[in-house]
C-alpha cells in the first residue's frame, strides 16, 4: 500500500533537484463542520518525539506526535503557542529523524497542530519513509 496516492499536489515539493528544499502552499482557511473530512492528506497515528523551537523566541518544547501526515502533525502538549507561530521541528522515531519547518495552525487544551512550510529533500524523502511504514501498518488516524 503507497501512501503517495493520499497526497494531495498542494503537498509535493516543487520540481528540482535532490537538492531543492520543499515549499508547502498555506491551506486554505475552513470553517465548515465536515473540515476534517477534507484533510488533504492521510493522518497516521505516530509515537515519535519532537523538539519544537519557536523561532521568534527561541523557547524550546519536547512533546510527543499524536499524528503525522506529509502536511503536518500533531502535537500533544499542555503548552501554548500563538496561531500562526513559526517553529522548527525535529522529530524522531525508532532510530529513524528528520526536520522541518511549521507554523501553529490549530490549539486545544490536549495540544497543538502544525502545518509544515518547508522540508529540505533529505528531510522530505525520511517523512515519506516514516509514513510509507505507517501506512503498511495501516494506523490511520
Amino acid at each position: 500500500m503507497g501512501f503517495e496516492a493520499n497526497a494531495t499536489p498542494r503537498c509535493q515539493g516543487k520540481p528540482g533537484g535532490k537538492n531543492t528544499p520543499m515549499s508547502i502552499e498555506p491551506m486554505p482557511e475552513i470553517n465548515a463542520p465536515d473540515s476534517a473530512n477534507l484533510r488533504r492528506a492521510t493522518r497516521y497515528y505516530f509515537g515519535g518525539v519532537v523538539e519544537l523551537t519557536e523561532v521568534e523566541s527561541g523557547r524550546m518544547i519536547v512533546a510527543l506526535v499524536r499524528s503525522l501526515s506529509l502536511c503536518g502533525c500533531f502535537v500533544k502538549t499542555d503548552q501554548s503557542l500563538s496561531l500562526g507561530a513559526k517553529l522548527l521541528l525535529k522529530m524522531t522515531h525508532g532510530g529513524s529523524h528528520f526536520s522541518a519547518n511549521g507554523h501553529v495552525v490549530h490549539q486545544t487544551e490536549i495540544g497543538i497542530g502544525v502545518e509544515f512550510t518547508d522540508i529540505d529533500a533529505v528531510d522530505r524523502s525520511r517523512l515519506e519513509e516514516c509514513l510509507a511504514e505507517l501506512a503498511r501498518t495501516d494506523k490511520t488516524a
